[in-house]
């Protein structure tokens, strides 16, 4: 028997190598799609309608917008409590679990346009759980909840059924549900919005983390301030 040393010439885990200056380029929707967005999802169920909605409006995850309740909100601070994340594997029931960081527990909020819209879903899931389940829902109920269940609805029904409103609509099929939190991102920040209440909105531990993942829409707003400045100057 050989019992001299083998070596391997080449490193089997080489593909999982992250390059340093290689970042994925964030796929974020521009003003127009937005707006052909927004007229797309009122054509659509309001249950769809204001789970992009509110992503849009505050930028939350799409498992932290899943694992909401009912007792989350408050319509009259127009606040919003993210204190939750779902979580569905392949294979397994899904898990609703505490945010993984301190900065993940936060409050967001949104618009009177908004609140509008939430009161009006919260009255058609209150007439579908008598419907449906046979009782009262309850404050303690899910805002997205599979019928007949106590249980929220799981992200992946979600990136599904965006891809369908996208393609029927003719909007541009790279985007995806997360696209929408990076939407909301750079809209605050166009909006001129500080970097301490962008990270604290999105719920990163880091300044560093919302400067690096969104460079581009901060070098633009300071493009922007720069040429308002030097307008100003000229005489």
């Amino acid at each position: 028997m050989d019992d001299a040393p083998k070596y391997l010439d080449h490193n089997p885990a080489w593909r999982t190598y992250k390059y340093a200056g290689q970042k994925k380029e964030k796929k974020i929707a521009d003003d127009e799609t937005v707006k052909k967005l927004i007229q797309a999802l009122e054509a659509v169920s309001i249950l769809y309608e204001t789970y992009f909605k509110l992503i849009i409006a505050t930028g939350m995850r799409r498992g932290e917008c899943c694992a909401l309740k009912w007792e989350d909100s408050n319509y009259a601070e127009r606040s919003i409590h993210v204190c939750r994340n779902a979580v569905k594997t392949t294979g397994d029931e899904i898990i609703v679990k505490a945010p993984k960081t301190k900065a993940g527990n936060r409050y967001v909020y949104f618009s009177a346009e908004m609140e509008s819209l939430l009161r009006e879903y919260e009255a058609f899931c209150a007439a579908e759980t008598e419907r449906y389940d046979r009782r009262k829902q309850t404050k303690d109920d899910y805002v997205f909840r599979r019928k007949g269940m106590k249980l929220p609805m799981t992200p992946s029904t979600f990136t599904w059924r965006f891809k369908k409103i996208l393609k029927a609509n003719d909007l541009p099929t790279d985007l995806n549900v997360h696209s929408l939190r990076h939407t909301a991102a750079s809209l605050f920040i166009a909006s001129g919005t500080d970097i301490g209440t962008v990270v604290g909105l999105l719920g990163h531990s880091q300044p560093s983390t919302t400067l690096d993942i969104y460079t581009h829409a901060f070098d633009k707003n300071k493009k922007t301030a720069s040429q308002i400045m030097q307008s100003s100057l000229e005489i």
